[in-house]
């Protein structure tokens, strides 16, 4: 979440819808430390930094984008407590190549008078399908009604590796070169985490996510094949305290996964993703 020192002025606007807004603000800053995108990821808890093998890799782990064998185009949306002037909405396409993977991204936060706009571009490579990293920078552009704009970019890495068949470890840190817009830093994150398949309907991951302004956040989530192409998923978070749950249904050509998680003090949120393959293959296996 951008918090901006821009000045706004009440000449500017009422004070009625001043006072709107901060208080939307204020709200959408409790659910977490990070804007929650990719529904997959959202219905394990957002536990999702070594697995990362679907487009929802762009927003935890970049390199794990290697992983995908065929383009394939990726939309999410949603409005945090059922507050739409708070709807986040993602577009991405990752394009693989036989030297790497590229991918791009849009992102929209907000509404009229308060508007959050991120432009991404990343790359993932790998080294003897042994050691996976990948690099991304964000353009972040913020804007507020009558009040002024101001953009920055930030910097993110990410690594992924197995210590053993069955577990694979990611590492990603976010906003690396500490972007500032308007006088206010980004948040800087770093996320630890692992993944064990050691059957295979079933995945577990656990995540140790670090935003510098917070205490460390500790994500577990699971994903089950209940039958074919049918994928339950859970997870806990533990800053803020939240429960969640979720639903994908790949059927071919395209995957559609819903999520909703809780926040014990604002309530359930919903969201979801819909992606589209073209010439689907295997997802590439780290070895």
């Amino acid at each position: 979440m951008v918090f901006l020192t821009l000045h706004i002025g009440t000449s500017l606007m009422n004070r009625s819808l001043f006072w709107f807004l901060f208080l939307l603000l204020w709200a959408y800053s409790l659910q977490a430390s990070d804007t929650k995108k990719g529904a997959r990821a959202l219905g394990m808890g957002g536990a999702y930094v070594a697995l990362a093998n679907t487009n929802d890799a762009f927003y935890y782990n970049p390199a794990g984008l290697w992983q995908l064998t065929n383009p394939q185009v990726q939309a999410f949306y949603s409005a945090p407590f059922n507050l739409r002037d708070l709807a986040t909405t993602t577009f991405n396409v990752t394009y693989p190549m036989s030297w790497g993977n590229g991918a791009a991204s849009f992102e929209s936060y907000g509404f009229d008078l308060y508007r959050e706009s991120t432009f991404g571009l990343a790359y993932s490579g790998g080294f003897r399908e042994k050691f996976v990293y990948g690099i991304e920078a964000n353009y972040y552009h913020v804007a507020i009604k009558d009040g002024g704009s101001a953009g920055t970019i930030g910097f993110d890495a990410g690594l992924l590796f197995k210590i053993h068949p069955y577990v694979t470890v990611g590492f990603t840190s976010r906003n690396i070169n500490q972007p500032v817009i308007a006088h206010d830093e980004l948040a800087q994150v770093m996320a630890l985490g692992v993944s064990v398949n050691m059957f295979e309907p079933l995945t577990i991951n656990a995540d140790l996510y670090k935003d510098v302004r917070y205490d460390t956040d500790i994500r577990v989530g699971a994903e089950y094949e209940l039958i074919r192409k049918l994928f339950l998923r859970v997870g806990v978070a533990s800053k803020p305290s939240s429960f969640s749950a979720g639903l994908g249904f790949d059927f071919g050509i395209g995957v559609i996964d819903y999520a909703l998680y809780t926040h014990e003090d604002l309530g359930v949120t919903h969201a979801v993703s819909a992606s589209i393959h073209l010439q689907r293959q295997a997802i590439r296996k780290i070895q």
